[in-house]
């Protein structure tokens, strides 16, 4: 699929598997970019200093985010929630920004329109239960979700040159470049410093 645009509209698949429905369904929209977490490989998050120090493979996922004007999220849904890939992922970008400090101010896609998706297999009914709590994480953290969908029964429609079968969201995503950019959240730049004093100040406690 193909559709003229001037926005780099990108998307990422929170999913590890090599051959991920949610890779795959991305893959269909003609998007610009579309990566998964194996591209990152990111280890289960580990951090619980405020100091932003992350791993060079975390800023690689960072710097996908940065660059990109809209942003397309395929979540899978794992037990009703989001996927471990998901949270995983999102508990790095918390540690690159000193824990959120900031409110979302200056995270990767702070203000940045977000589309929400979830590529699954069943046929009806399923897919989306976790859509409140991501989007809910999603918008604490500073991003701006228009929209979320659930694109079922994926073993018959996720197939290779099925472009019919992600028309629609395509379409409103792809017209996304041709809205107002929300305004930006009110300075608090102090905050990230404050957070890392702080931090130093508890730890030293348990190390004296």
């Amino acid at each position: 699929m193909q559709i003229n645009h001037m926005a780099n509209i990108t998307g990422i698949s929170f999913s590890h598997a090599e051959n991920s429905m949610n890779t795959r369904g991305l893959s269909l929209m003609g998007l610009d970019y579309v990566h998964d977490m194996t591209t990152f490989n990111m280890p289960i998050c580990y951090k619980n200093n405020a100091d932003g120090r992350v791993l060079q493979r975390v800023h690689s996922f960072l710097k996908v985010i940065k660059e990109a004007d809209v942003l397309v999220f395929a979540v899978p849904e794992a037990t009703a929630h989001y996927s471990a890939g998901f949270k995983n992922a999102m508990d790095w970008i918390i540690c690159a920004t000193h824990f959120n400090s900031d409110l979302g101010q200056d995270g990767p896609f702070s203000n940045k329109p977000i589309y929400i998706m979830t590529f699954t297999p069943v046929t009806k009914n399923a897919g989306g239960r976790h859509f409140e709590m991501t989007k809910h994480l999603v918008e604490k953290m500073g991003g701006v979700v228009h929209n979320m969908f659930v694109k079922n029964n994926g073993w018959k429609e996720c197939v290779p040159g099925n472009y019919e079968w992600v028309k629609e969201e395509c379409i409103e995503i792809f017209d996304t470049e041709l809205l107002d950019k929300p305004e930006r959240k009110p300075d608090m730049s102090d905050r990230p410093k404050k957070w890392v004093e702080q931090y130093k100040e508890w730890d030293a406690k348990w190390n004296s």
